[in-house]
């Protein structure tokens, strides 16, 4: 008997022993192999135990005699027992298969233990730099406070040092980013690391570009400081040079340079608006760079600065309201001084037609040397009542500001008196020259006068009347156009006074058919006017009551239906506001009667 046959049992216990082991190391193997690739994340520690037991195993499973023992046992302790041997084979072929099946599965794994271990040290290594950036973003994102150019200064002395750590550690960061891509490129890199990789990038990137962009900003700040103050001073600086213009700009009584004056202010004025209102864009943008950075205390104090930098920019309103009413001003002393010349030159011919009936030039009737003297009086008295205007144009073009008086203002003071005096010493001269025609001619002067002054205005009220009333739109024109028509008929009735006193004079000629003629005729007309402005008088009362009713009622109403209803002793009862909602719809039908009147009176 063999060594084999004799020991045959113990031989097959250690065959079967190292069999089960060999199976309990798959076993753990595949659950090592498992916990490798598991879909989780570990921490480095973690994984470095996974790590570990995979690899020993590993290594007991690739020892080179195991599978050959197995084979070559099995063989010799069975070689005489077929019927074992046949069942033996299929059970160690079994396992021999499952030994061949996991060993690429062993060797792929090492693999991917091999770039994961790789991928947890990349991650563990990346733990510094990601804080480093971090800590770089925080900065250059917290708020800071710069109340001046000096501290920005400091900002950007510090944050530059920290762009220059940045620099520094650059070479760092990338190298670490190109280990990191490198794992990648494996394809048992795990997901997690792609995150990771990106992360870094991303935040290496916003800590530069934040960086960058707080450093751009505090030096934007600090050359927003010196702008700021150089801006503020020059604002201060040009609108007082506008306060001076507004004080140089005055009305000019020299029409020779009047014009040319107010040209040169104008364009000016419109040089300094731009320029003042660009400088002020330049300050107020400055300012809201320079309010990033500065406290609430300094903020409020330039923001006041500003605004009290900005109202003083209305006298840019008060330049260009002054240059267009003294434009207006050039307009109106052109005419004025065109109509004072008339008037000059008609002292002229007045003076010619006085010596005319002086020392006439041909024989003159009675009856002609007394219209000729009638007309003369009446025409220098419409020439009074044209002066009269005249001085109260003046009253509104005189000189208001002490830099206004000129010789030229003064010039106009002494035409007006001239012209004045003149007439005033040729009526009387013509009154006097009338006398001497005995009472019948000056009864004629004096209603030939009268009518004179009657003529204009009667063509003037006539034409009036023409026009026809306007209709008001709201109750202040109505009582406008009823203080115009009441003053219309004021003047009537002095029209009226003069009338009857010029037929009062011609009652005392001995012959007075012609100036009675003339006289019935003028008072049908101022009849006309009459009836005219006292119908126009009526209507225009009755719209202004009704409107003031109207809206007296309307009042009430409203403040009855915006009463409060706990105020009993105040509340509006329903059928009394009812009253009033129908007083209000026949108040308006009355309206609209009276203008529909109004409408077809002067027709």
């Amino acid at each position: 008997m063999t060594f084999w046959q004799e020991n045959f049992s113990f031989i097959k216990d250690v065959y079967e022993s190292r069999s089960s082991k060999l199976i309990e190391l798959m076993d753990k193997t595949d659950k090592a192999m498992a916990a490798v690739l598991a879909d989780k994340m570990y921490t480095s520690n973690e994984f470095k135990k996974v790590k570990e037991v995979f690899s020993g195993l590993a290594r007991n499973l690739e020892q080179p005699d195991t599978k050959e023992w197995l084979t070559v046992t099995k063989d010799t302790l069975l070689s005489d027992r077929p019927n074992e041997q046949d069942e033996e084979s299929k059970k160690l072929q079994a396992l021999l298969n499952r030994f061949d099946e996991i060993m690429p599965r062993i060797d792929d794994t090492k693999k991917a233990v091999d770039c994961l271990w790789k991928a947890y040290q990349f991650t563990d290594e990346l733990a510094p730099y990601m804080e480093f950036m971090e800590d770089v973003r925080s900065k250059s994102c917290k708020d800071i406070v710069s109340n001046s150019a000096t501290e920005t200064e400091d900002h950007i002395e510090k944050h530059e040092k920290c762009m220059d750590h940045m620099d520094k550690k650059r070479k760092s960061v990338l190298d670490q980013l190109s280990k990191g891509e490198k794992i990648l490129i494996d394809p048992k890199s795990p997901k997690f690391l792609e995150g990771h990789v990106n992360k870094m990038k991303t935040l290496w990137e916003t800590a530069q570009s934040s960086a960058t962009e707080r450093l751009r900003a505090l030096k934007e700040n600090l050359t927003a400081w010196d702008r700021y103050e150089k801006t503020r001073d020059s604002m201060s600086v040009k609108l007082n040079s506008a306060d001076e213009e507004f004080q140089a700009t005055h009305k000019i009584f020299d029409l020779s340079s009047a014009g040319s004056d107010y040209a040169k202010r104008l364009e000016d004025s419109n040089v300094m608006r731009k320029d003042i209102e660009s400088t002020f864009g330049v300050l107020k943008s400055t300012n809201e760079i320079l309010s990033m950075f500065t406290g609430e205390t300094k903020k409020s104090q330039m923001l006041d600065e500003v605004k009290a930098l900005q109202t003083r920019m209305t006298i840019l309103d008060r330049i260009d309201q002054k240059l267009q009413n003294i434009n207006e001003f050039i307009k109106r002393l052109k005419t004025f001084n065109v109509q004072l010349g008339e008037l000059e030159d008609w002292n002229k011919e007045g003076r010619n037609r006085m010596n005319e009936l002086l020392e006439p030039t041909k024989p003159l009737l009675p009856e002609e040397r007394v219209m000729y003297t009638m007309e003369l009086q009446s025409d220098i008295e419409v020439h009074l009542d044209k002066h009269q205007k005249h001085e109260d144009e003046w009253d509104q073009l005189k000189p208001t500001e002490a830099n206004e008086q000129s010789p030229e203002s003064e010039a106009y003071v002494t035409r007006l008196g001239e012209v004045k005096s003149f007439l005033s010493q040729l009526l009387t001269e013509v009154k006097t020259e009338g006398e001497k025609f005995g009472e019948d001619i000056k009864h004629l002067a004096d209603f030939t006068s009268g009518c004179k002054r009657f003529e204009p205005w009667i063509v003037d009220a006539e034409a009036k009347k023409n026009a026809g009333l306007k209709k008001p739109r709201d109750l202040e024109e109505a009582r406008l156009a009823l203080a115009e028509n009441l003053k219309w008929k004021q003047d009537a009735e002095k029209m009226k006074a003069v009338l009857d006193n010029a037929h009062a004079a011609a009652q005392k000629m001995t012959l007075h058919d012609e100036p009675d003629q003339k006289h019935e005729h003028n008072v049908k007309r101022w009849e006309v006017i009459e009836l005219t402005a006292n119908d126009r008088i009526e209507q225009l009362q009755a719209m202004v009551d009704v409107w003031q009713k109207q809206a007296d009622t309307a009042a009430m109403v409203t403040a009855a239906i915006a009463a409060n209803p706990s105020e009993s002793s105040k509340e509006m009862k329903l059928e009394d506001l009812e009253v009033h909602l129908n007083s209000l719809r026949q108040m308006f039908i009355e309206k609209q009667k009276m203008m529909e009147k109004m409408e077809n009176s002067d027709k």
